[in-house]
């Protein structure tokens, strides 16, 4: 209450007792103060969660600014004469298609294991012909298999070897027992049905591929990457495995066009397809004239000085992981990439690890 120069002045008793009589005003009063109090309240909500958006644009443009001064980067470094910077897919006048044709060489040494495979392998019959054409006719030395399940391929590849003087081959599993089956052993059918191919092979199960590959030792001929089929799974694997690769060693990568065959595959990122699209090599794929989609395997024979697309390869870790591995497999791997890409490159590894935990937890 105001008196009449504007300057406030005590209650009168009449007044005091006009609001104790009358309990409707002084409710009234209350109810003014819940309303003013709970608009207070949305208020800072509001504020709050705005803040809280901004945050995520600006975490996410920095991500995408990141990326693409890693491109900007990559397209200033000098690239190598004759070769040119795009994806395998985009060079797809350039396969290399031999003639005969790989599913037809040397036929008779698959046919020894035909009808022996089953269902162990998960390979289709054209496919397995063109890795035993593949490995028959380049004679790889040394093998080394990332994914081994049953032991399917391990038996097609131990088969092609078998007569391949100072032919090994290393394969490497995380599980300890099949990833469908818990009660079977990875790659036992091996023993159970290929038991005189096992002087040629060595498995390795329950680790990394980078904890095993310095055993294994340099000038790897041939590495097949059959593993998690979505990200970030093979571009892993591709890294634990690169430093020890021959010069033009081969790199056979299987399920690269199933996303073709399962539509519903378009639904993750699929792992297989953008590592066959970013290794830079010369692509071998089954002769099945136009239908070049119809069979689901591939092959690259590397380009020579893999050390200018080490960031290329690095960089494309930046796509959305579908699972995100223990952290105690990302130290192990952390180590690894320290060691042999150095911490330039390991600095694009943190940030995709970064990135990709803040996106789980947010989903």
């Amino acid at each position: 209450m105001f008196n009449k120069k504007g300057k406030k002045r005590k209650k009168t008793s009449d007044e005091t007792i006009y609001l104790k009589n009358n309990p409707k005003k002084k409710e009234y009063s209350k109810n003014k103060l819940i309303t003013f109090i709970f608009i207070f309240i949305c208020l800072i909500i509001s504020i709050l969660i705005v803040l809280f958006i901004l945050k995520i644009i600006k975490t996410s443009f920095k991500s995408e600014v990141y990326i693409e001064e890693q491109n900007q980067s990559i397209t200033k470094q000098e690239k190598p004469e004759n070769i040119t910077i795009k994806s395998n897919i985009d060079s797809i006048q350039s396969i290399n298609f031999y003639n005969p044709p790989l599913e037809e060489y040397d036929l008779h040494i698959w046919k020894l294991i035909e009808n022996k495979l089953d269902d162990y392998i998960e390979l289709k019959i054209d496919e397995q012909k063109f890795f035993n054409g593949l490995i028959r006719k380049l004679k790889p030395k040394k093998i080394v298999e990332i994914g081994v399940s049953y032991g399917g391929s391990s038996a097609l590849i131990l088969n092609a070897i078998r007569d391949i003087e100072g032919a090994k081959l290393y394969s490497i599993d995380k599980s300890i027992n099949h990833y469908l089956n818990h009660h079977k052993k990875t790659g036992y059918i091996v023993e159970k049905k290929f038991p005189e191919l096992m002087d040629k092979w060595t498995l390795k199960t329950g680790i990394l591929a980078c904890e095993f590959i310095e055993t294994i030792g340099n000038e790897i001929d041939l590495v097949f990457i059959d593993t998690m089929h979505t990200t970030p799974g093979e571009m892993l694997d591709w890294l634990m495995v690169l430093p020890f690769l021959k010069e033009g060693a081969i790199v056979v990568l299987h399920d690269i066009f199933w996303m073709f065959h399962r539509p519903k595959r378009y639904q993750i990122n699929y792992s297989n397809n953008q590592v066959f699209c970013y290794i830079r090599g010369e692509l071998i794929l089954p002769n099945n004239g136009n239908q070049i989609f119809s069979v689901n395997i591939g092959a690259l024979k590397l380009y020579s000085n893999q050390k200018q697309y080490y960031q290329i390869y690095f960089v494309a870790l930046g796509n959305q992981w579908e699972y995100m591995p223990h952290d105690s497999d990302l130290k192990i791997m952390r180590d690894f990439f320290m060691k042999y890409y150095g911490e330039k490159l390991v600095e694009i590894f943190d940030k995709a690890v970064e990135y990709n935990q803040k996106f789980k937890k947010k989903y």
